[in-house]
C-alpha cells in the first residue's frame, strides 16, 4: 500500500521528474547487476560497457536484447549472487505461445511493487480495493503453497470470484450470465476472447446484460470488433490492460482510452527494430522490458515477443506517463510467405467475419505456403452455404497473404483455448531465421 500511495501520487508529476526516478532507480539495477549478475558482469565486459555508461533508458541499447532462450540457458547465470534466496518466487509463464518459462521473481519487486501497479491501474477504471469483482479466466497452478496462500489473501482482500473460462459453453452461459448479475460486480475482468464469449451469448439470446461496472481485460490482444462488441453489450467502455507474468503490471489505459501509460517509475519499456535499436514513436516495433525492482533475478531489456509503437503528445487525463499505442499480439503470430511478406495480426481485417456471421475464428500457419482458417458459425451451415463462405474467405484473404499462400477453410464448433486459457486468434509455426531464409517450421 505505501507502493500505490507513491505511484498514485507520481502519476501526476512532470515527465522530467518521473524520467529522473526512472534513470536513478535504473542506475542501482546497472550497478546491481555487474556486482552481483554473472550473466550481465560477463557481458557487459564482452560489449565494453561499464556500468557508469548506462545512466538513462536511452543508454540501455549498448547492451543487447535478453531473448526467453537467453533465460532457459543462463537461468543460474542470471540469479544475483547473495541476494536471499528465501525472498524469490518461482514464476511460470503459461506457455500461451507454445514455450512455456520459468523465472524467479523477487517478493519486493512482485508482491509489493507489481501489486501495486495493479492496483493504479484498476483505480484508472475507477475500481478500488474492496471492490466485487469477477474475473473470467483459469487459475494459473501455483509454483508454491506459500504462494496458493497468497492468491488467496488477494482474491478475498480484492472480493474476487472466479468464473472459470475452459468450462464456458451454450449449457453453462446461462448459469454464468445469472452468477454474475447476482453479485453486482463493479468490475468484469479476464481475456477479451472470454469476456467476448459471455458477451455474444448475451447479445444472441437478448436476455439483459449484467451491470458490472468496468469491464478490464488483458492478456490477450484486444481486437476493435472485440472493444465495439463489449462496449454495445455492457453499456460501457472496455479498459485494456497490458502485463506480463515476468514483469507483472505494464501498462493500461486511463479513462481517456488513447493508448496504454506505461509505468515508468518501475518499468523501461523501449520500442526497437529487428536490430534491437529504439525506433522513433510512431513507429512499430518489439516491445522489451526493464523491471526496475527486480534484484533476485534481473530481466534488462526483456524481449516480451510483442509489438507497440510509441505515442506523442500529451493524454488528456493529465497524466504524463508516456503511452504505448495499441498492443500487437505475439511477435510469433507474425506469418511469413513464400515471397518474403511479414503479416501481421492487424493485417488480417477480421471485420468481414462479423459480416459473414462467423462467431469466433482462428488462423494457423502449419507451412510457409499453408494457412489454415477455423471458423465458427453463428448458425448451422446448408452444404451451399458452407461452399460460399469457403470461397469468400479464401478471396478476402488471398489478397492479404497473396497467391504464393494456400488457404483451407475448416468449419468447426469450436476453436479449443490454450492450457493457459487463452483464445489465440493467429498461430504460426513457421519462423524467420535471420538472413531472411523463412522456410523452416518452428519446433
Amino acid at each position: 500500500m505505501r507502493s500505490l500511495r507513491e505511484l498514485e501520487e507520481s502519476q501526476w508529476w512532470p515527465f522530467e521528474r518521473i524520467q529522473q526516478l526512472q534513470s536513478e532507480r535504473l542506475q542501482r539495477l546497472i550497478h546491481h547487476a555487474y556486482e552481483r549478475v554473472r550473466y550481465y558482469r560477463a557481458l557487459m565486459d564482452a560489449c565494453g560497457v561499464c556500468p557508469s555508461d548506462i545512466r538513462t533508458a536511452a543508454d540501455l541499447s549498448l547492451l543487447p536484447v535478453l531473448t526467453k532462450t537467453d533465460v532457459r540457458q543462463h537461468a543460474g547465470e542470471l540469479l544475483a549472487e547473495g541476494f536471499p534466496r528465501h525472498e524469490l518466487l518461482v514464476g511460470r509463464t503459461g506457455g500461451s505461445t507454445g514455450e512455456p518459462l520459468s523465472f524467479y521473481a523477487s517478493r519486493e519487486s512482485r508482491w509489493s511493487r507489481g501489486l501495486a501497479r495493479a492496483l493504479r491501474a484498476y483505480e484508472w477504471a475507477g475500481i478500488y480495493p474492496g471492490d466485487t469483482m469477477v474475473s473470467v479466466s483459469r487459475r494459473r497452478p501455483s509454483a508454491s503453497a506459500e504462494e496458493t496462500q497468497f492468491q488467496r489473501v488477494v482474491r478475498f482482500i480484492s472480493r474476487k470470484a472466479v468464473e472459470d473460462s475452459a468450462s464456458l459453453s451454450d449449457s453453462s452461459l446461462p448459469s454464468v450470465v445469472q452468477r454474475i448479475a447476482s453479485r453486482r460486480p463493479r468490475a468484469l475482468t479476464g481475456f477479451p476472447s472470454t469476456v467476448c464469449i459471455i458477451a455474444e451469448f448475451i447479445r444472441d439470446s437478448g436476455i439483459p446484460a449484467p451491470e458490472v461496472g468496468a469491464i478490464v481485460v488483458g492478456g490477450e490482444q484486444l481486437f476493435d470488433e472485440q472493444r465495439s462488441l463489449l462496449r454495445d453489450v455492457f453499456g460501457t467502455e472496455p479498459f485494456s490492460k497490458y502485463s506480463s507474468y515476468e514483469s507483472f503490471e505494464i501498462a493500461m489505459e486511463c479513462n481517456a482510452h488513447e493508448g496504454f501509460h506505461i509505468a515508468a517509475e518501475d518499468i523501461v519499456v523501449e520500442i526497437v527494430d529487428d536490430a534491437n535499436q529504439p525506433v522513433e514513436p510512431g513507429r512499430q516495433g518489439r516491445i522489451v522490458v526493464t523491471n526496475l525492482h527486480e534484484y533476485g533475478m534481473p530481466l534488462i531489456r526483456y524481449d516480451i515477443e510483442d509489438e507497440s509503437s510509441l505515442l506523442e503528445g500529451a493524454c488528456a487525463c493529465g497524466r504524463s506517463l508516456p503511452r504505448l499505442s495499441t498492443i500487437i499480439g505475439k511477435t510469433g503470430d507474425t506469418f511469413y510467405t513464400p515471397s518474403g511478406k511479414r503479416v501481421s495480426a492487424r493485417s488480417f481485417r477480421t471485420a468481414i467475419l462479423v459480416e459473414l456471421g462467423i462467431r469466433r475464428f482462428q488462423f494457423v500457419q502449419d507451412r510457409l505456403d499453408h494457412v489454415t482458417v477455423r471458423v465458427v458459425p453463428n448458425d448451422s451451415l446448408s452444404p451451399g452455404q458452407a461452399q460460399e463462405l469457403d470461397a469468400a474467405l479464401k478471396a478476402h484473404y488471398s489478397s492479404t497473404l497473396g497467391d504464393d499462400v494456400e488457404i483451407q477453410v475448416d468449419i468447426v464448433d469450436r476453436v479449443e483455448p490454450t492450457p493457459a486459457g487463452k483464445h489465440l486468434f493467429y498461430i504460426s509455426k513457421v519462423t524467420r531465421p535471420p538472413g531472411g531464409d523463412h522456410s523452416l517450421p518452428r519446433e
